[in-house]
């Protein structure tokens, strides 16, 4: 946000839209999808999960050019090999193979456990912070909208983004200097 679109949290409660229709409740919403893409945990979370599979795939890429070469040599020493030795190599070349195979499998499934983790986390914390923004904006419901979701419509008067995302963040940071 710009500096002079700075949010305050007392003008969040002032400038929220009163519909006299909703009897007594207060509703907000906010674009999911815009939360997820400003909001810093997230920006973290997926920054962490992009180093860590950068990291497997390296590691991968490293264990099976190491197989490619030690292959070609087999390939190029074969006609003047003995059989034994032929056999023996041939054995670990195809064991190096199935390691390899099962060490991608192990990294993906790693992987997806911390995505799961991750999005857990995201989930969590994010609704952790939302009860107290909610609570001390004095909302009723704040709603996730989502272009394509289950709402169709939602009265822009009623969009409270800007105004959680910037409190989703200030949380955020604070817990984060906590720690």
């Amino acid at each position: 946000l710009a500096v002079e679109e700075k949010i305050q949290p007392e003008l969040a409660i002032k400038k929220r839209p009163v519909d006299s229709n909703m009897v007594g409740l207060t509703i907000g919403y906010v674009n999911s999808d815009t939360v997820t893409a400003n909001y810093l945990f997230s920006k973290q979370l997926n920054a962490d999960l992009m180093a860590k599979q950068s990291s497997a795939e390296n590691q991968l890429r490293k264990v099976s050019k190491k197989l490619q070469e030690d292959a070609q040599k087999f390939q190029q020493a074969a006609p003047i090999m003995g059989r034994e030795e032929l056999e023996r190599t041939q054995a670990e070349l195809m064991k190096r193979q199935e390691d390899l195979q099962l060490m991608e499998y192990e990294l993906s499934q790693k992987l997806q456990d911390k995505g799961y983790k991750a999005n857990y986390d995201y989930i969590m914390t994010t609704d952790k912070y939302l009860q107290k923004i909610g609570k001390d904006l004095g909302y009723d419901y704040i709603f996730g909208y989502r272009t394509g979701d289950l709402v169709m419509y939602a009265n822009p008067d009623f969009d409270i983004t800007k105004y959680v995302i910037e409190l989703l963040n200030n949380e955020y940071q604070a817990d984060d200097m906590a720690n």
